[in-house]
């Protein structure tokens, strides 16, 4: 559509150039004017459909990726609920909650990559026309969305590892008091 609209001015320079007595110049312009686009037109509907191509593989990904998640998401909370049975060793609460960190780790990379693709394909669609006020605020929008995932992300890890290191914590204390205990034992007899 571009190259169309640039032809059409161009040709537009002709005629006013004919109308002016410059018939070699209007010439000239014409022979710009018609001179690759079929080239170009050809170059612009291959990179729109891979664009469109893009945009359904990734509209594929977010639904497939929605149903795991949800999944993921069960087994993440399943995960953290073992993480806080107290009727289960320090150890095995502190495995489970590394599963839980594991799977939202992997579930949260996943969003990310999503996100950035929306965020690259956007900017592609942009790359190919003149863009209007809206397009520039969905790309503000995708990207304000992906510092926000990524924000997130990393308020989940710290959260998460400040648990992880307490079970660590109180499994040494554990380990150590056992062994205090032993020691006691052993020096006693």
């Amino acid at each position: 559509i571009d190259v169309i609209k640039d032809r059409i001015s161009t040709i537009g320079g002709a005629i006013v150039k004919l109308f002016k007595g410059d018939l070699k110049g209007a010439i000239n312009d014409v022979k710009d004017a018609t001179k690759g686009v079929v080239a170009e037109i050809k170059e612009e509907v291959k990179v729109m459909t891979q664009l469109e191509k893009s945009s359904q593989k990734l509209r594929d990904a977010e639904i497939e990726f929605s149903i795991a998640k949800a999944k993921t998401r069960q087994e993440i909370e399943k995960a953290r609920l073992a993480a806080e049975d107290e009727s289960l060793s320090a150890e095995e609460r502190l495995t489970n909650l590394k599963k839980a960190l594991d799977l939202e780790e992997k579930t949260t990379n996943k969003e990310l990559e999503l996100a950035a693709e929306k965020v690259r394909i956007q900017e592609q669609a942009m790359a190919q026309s003149k863009n209007l006020v809206e397009d520039e605020q969905k790309l503000a929008d995708l990207k304000v969305e992906l510092i926000s995932k990524e924000t997130a992300s990393i308020k989940m890890r710290r959260r998460v590892m400040t648990e992880v290191n307490t079970f660590e914590r109180e499994i040494a204390a554990e380990e150590e008091a056992r062994s205090k205990e032993r020691q006691a034992i052993l020096d006693a007899e």
